[in-house]
């Protein structure tokens, strides 16, 4: 009830300032709207732009700082409050703020590595460059850089459907800088720069942070613009107290914004109808809450809507229009035709490879999906750290397109914590080396240092035109306790030893598939821990030639909700040296005399794993493999062992319910179904069912064909890799076992 006096109040005097500035002048009073910064509380902003709309209420004069700049230079360019609210909805705003790349956009060879590691520490010149920890924010500058398109040509901001200015601050001085010209993306990023947390953008001579330090609601410079009338939305609360300091970026905001509450006092004089979202429930980092936040800025619209609307009739009234409002004012942009490509700031990267790379062409004509796609497709090689482009008017839709390139350090060494029921504790070491012996390459060492020590290493060279070919070499070593199994009983227990090396020649369709050939050598060891009535003791080494094809379209590395992982290698096993023996009694056997046989045979090995989310919650993942060994005839060695929940080991096909090797096989298939659901942030409860089929094929005697098995998995995602404990159920022996993994696995 104590509201509508208000109002009426507020009707009233906007009714006499309109006629009071009517009668001072002969033209129409000009309406400038202005937007605060204030991170994620800043989409509250799209609900007073809708409600502008829905009024009819023209807009003359835009200015905005940090969120409000990006909100702001939207409206101004055309695009109307429910199309700005449709593009809010749908970003992906925590992979936007992240120094991660998504891993969607990183390519084929590098997603098994991708941020699988707690401490990546680059080297330069031999010495360490630690982090700065700001984000560079490369995803957030292309979809920018997309959503701009339309005012791709336009360099002075004053020619937008609506004049607009945005505010950022000068590092060197800490003066105001409006920006009001030249490239909208690249001074939209500027304006958002908030210290330590991005990294500052160089215009001119200048480095610029965010504006908000020194004008984070600039009603001033909309007056300075010619506004006669200034609406402010201001989803700040000034200072806070130091029991809302929470998280990182609310501190940060509070250590750079002193200067900006003089600014603001200032600013809010100025202000004929001011708008203060109550959002005290929010921080700058909560974009998590985007719906939220969207429905509380469309509530505060509605309840300002009237006073839009009063204010609209009166203008129109005073000043009939010439055309009748538009909300889509969103002029259309044609594709462009690229006159010359520009590349600049390359310095150990070879530029044959980036333009390979990038796939554009001179006079060839691109979407701006185009433009974001080339570019995604050199930044996922991971040899860049910024990538950036601005394009050039030429006249008649053609530009030049100018990219601004900032590489990665060529050297990193990362570390790592795993655990696992199987493999126990290791602490992994990873070095990483761009270029190494040679350009346009990237290698790799890994080691795992435990009582199952583990070692990886692989060199990868891209070839190609476009640079979607490449040749890879690898080796791989791993050392494992290995326990047999019959009727899912303890029979034997082994040390196994086994190291492969391996050449490959891949093609990579796209970032989330490659296909390829290649041979590996493999060596396998096997010796008993004990001695027992029957052994198998002998080590012997094969050639494997195989292709293979590969999809990762997973949208996440830890607990992923959409896409599908894929592996797929078949091939043949051949040129068998063997050294192998059976003893029995202590008296030594020849394995013939077991039948064993070590002739040539086809081998072919499936994993597959496709997510698909059920709601904002959960998700369904179905998991297959399969694996067959045609012809074979050697017992336990170079055959399939199922059971255990995460690939650990060669040649293994996981399935709840069982531990590793619990099954040893020449022939298997599994399906397991599991559900993903976060029922608190990266807390996850995920139960799981499934079947194995085996025996379809080889030699290997046992009394269960089939085998069913359930769990239940408690799991946290976490800095260092998922968390996790599970408990599984095996129909076939009746009963419970546990299984944890911490980490990514090696």
């Amino acid at each position: 009830m104590r509201k509508r006096p208000a109002l009426a109040l507020l009707f009233i005097s906007l009714l006499l300032s309109v006629a009071v500035v009517a009668q001072q002048a002969p033209r129409q009073p000009r309406i400038g709207l202005t937007l605060s910064g204030g991170g994620a509380k800043g989409l509250a902003h799209i609900g007073i732009l809708q409600a502008l709309d829905s009024a009819g209420l023209k807009i003359d004069y835009l200015t905005g700082t940090s969120m409000g700049s990006i909100v702001g230079s939207l409206y101004a360019m055309g695009y109307s409050g429910d199309a700005i609210e449709r593009v809010a909805r749908q970003m992906d705003w925590d992979n936007l703020f992240s120094n991660q790349p998504v891993l969607t956009d990183i390519s084929f060879e590098e997603k098994r590595e991708y941020n699988k590691y707690m401490i990546e520490i680059p080297f330069e010149y031999g010495k360490p460059k630690l982090a700065s920890g700001v984000i560079a924010g490369e995803q957030l500058w292309l979809e920018l850089a997309r959503l701009c398109w339309p005012v791709n040509n336009v360099r002075d901001f004053s020619k937008f459907n609506i004049p607009f200015k945005c505010i950022a601050t000068d590092v060197t001085t800490g003066q105001v800088v409006t920006l009001d010209s030249g490239d909208i993306v690249t001074a939209i990023r500027a304006s958002m720069a908030i210290p330590s947390v991005f990294t500052a953008v160089k215009i001119g001579d200048k480095k610029l942070v965010d504006g908000g330090v020194v004008r984070n609601f600039p009603v001033i410079t909309a007056k300075e613009m010619g506004a006669d009338i200034v609406i402010g939305s201001n989803v700040s609360n000034g200072l806070r107290k130091a029991d809302q300091l929470v998280t990182p970026l609310d501190i940060i905001y509070q250590l750079g914004f002193y200067k900006d509450a003089d600014d603001f006092r200032e600013a809010k004089k100025l202000t004929d109808i001011y708008i203060q979202h109550q959002l005290d429930d929010y921080s700058a980092a909560s974009f998590g809450s985007v719906d939220s936040l969207l429905d509380i800025g469309r509530k505060k619209g509605e309840e300002m809507y009237p006073i839009f609307k009063r204010m609209a009739d009166s203008l129109n009234a005073l000043y009939p229009p010439e055309r009748p409002f538009r909300k889509d004012r969103l002029p259309f942009t044609p594709d462009i035709e690229l006159m010359d490509i520009k590349v600049n700031g390359l310095v150990h990267s070879d530029e044959s490879f980036f333009r390979g790379r990038l796939g554009l062409v001179k006079g060839g004509c691109y979407t701006p999906a185009d433009l974001k796609n080339a570019v995604l497709n050199v930044f996922g090689t991971r040899f860049f750290k910024m990538i950036t482009y601005r394009l050039e008017p030429q006249g008649d839709c053609k530009s030049i397109m100018d990219i601004q390139v900032e590489e990665n350090p060529l050297t990193y060494v990362k570390f790592g914590l795993q655990y696992n029921s199987f493999t126990n504790a290791s602490a992994i070491v990873n070095i990483s080396q761009r270029n190494f012996v040679v350009p346009n390459s990237r290698s790799f060492v890994s080691l795992a240092i435990s009582e199952n020590p583990r070692v990886q290493g692989e060199f990868f060279k891209y070839l190609g035109p476009k640079r979607n070919f490449g040749f890879g070499l690898g080796v791989y070593y791993e050392d494992n306790e290995l326990t047999l199994y019959r009727d899912f009983k303890r029979q034997m227990e082994y040390h196994m030893k086994y190291l492969n090396g391996e050449a490959k020649l891949q093609y990579t369709l796209n970032s989330m598939m490659a296909m390829g050939v290649g041979t590996r050598y493999e060596f396998l060891n096997l010796t008993p821990r004990y001695e027992s009535v029957e052994v198998l003791r002998g080590n012997g080494n094969q050639l494997n030639s195989y292709v293979f094809f590969g999809v990762n379209s997973l949208d996440r590395k830890i607990y992923p909700r959409r896409g599908m992982d894929l592996q797929f290698e078949s091939g043949w096993v051949y040129h068998q040296q063997t050294g192998y023996r059976v003893y029995k009694d202590g008296e030594e056997t020849m394995p013939a005399d077991y039948g064993y046989k070590f002739n040539d045979y086809q081998r072919t090995l499936l994993h597959m794993k496709y997510h698909v989310p059920f709601n904002s919650k959960g998700t369904m993942q179905i998991q297959a493999g399969a694996g067959a060994n045609f012809t074979h005839q050697q017992g336990p060695i170079n055959a399939f062992v199922v059971g255990g929940l995460n690939a650990v080991m060669r040649n293994q096909l996981p399935i709840v319910g069982i531990r590793e090797a619990e099954i040893t096989t020449s022939s298997a298939a599994t399906l397991q179904l599991s559900y993903q659901y976060e029922f608190m942030r990266n807390t996850y409860a995920i139960p799981r069912a499934g079947v194995v089929m085996y025996d379809f094929l080889g030699d290997i005697s046992a009394k269960y064909k089939y085998m069913s098995g359930y769990g239940l998995t408690g799991g946290y995602s976490s800095f260092m890799g998922p968390i996790e404990a599970s408990v599984m159920y095996c129909d076939q022996d009746g009963r419970l076992r546990m299984y944890v993994n911490i980490g990514f696995n090696f």
